[in-house]
């Protein structure tokens, strides 16, 4: 099973009396989404996020561009991602989870073993699962939109 694991892209600061559930993707966001979702070398086949709106929109985007279903589940909620809610949420093969730090670096983390994973906002990680549990993963990619940025502009 391969999974992609991706962290919403950057979010606008906290404006007085919104609450953190209420917080947008900023342009380069949903540039830095779009320029890794578009590099993605698997397809997904079913996109999950978290409910807050950072997230879904970044899934959006991702769904925008592969043109698949995006499933909202609050399994993915800063501080409620783990495996065994992983395995809960019947994860489909080639699915992307879009979550947040550092809830979705520990998830990496276990699934493969180990480590001091982090995640730039709007990366993604590419994991081969022989099984969805500790340590049962390897990874294989990790995509950071910085830097795909400066592929993209040095190929011009």
């Amino acid at each position: 099973m391969k999974i992609v694991i991706f962290r919403h892209g950057e979010a606008e600061e906290r404006k007085p009396g919104q609450g953190d559930e209420e917080r947008r993707l900023t342009e380069k966001g949903r540039r830095d989404v779009e320029v890794v979702a578009r590099a993605l070398p698997w397809k997904p086949s079913k996109i999950y996020t978290s409910p807050l709106l950072r997230a879904v929109e970044t899934a959006k985007i991702i769904a925008s561009i592969h043109g698949v279903d995006v499933v909202v589940t609050d399994y993915l909620r800063p501080g409620q991602i783990s495996v065994e809610n992983l395995l809960k949420l019947g994860v489909v093969d080639s699915a992307v989870l879009v979550g947040h730090a550092p809830s979705i670096e520990s998830l990496v983390s276990e699934l493969i073993g180990g480590g001091n994973i982090k995640l730039k906002a709007g990366s993604a990680v590419g994991i081969e699962l022989t099984n969805i549990c500790r340590g049962c993963g390897a990874l294989i990619f990790i995509l950071i939109p910085d830097a795909l940025h400066k592929l993209i502009s040095a190929n011009v």
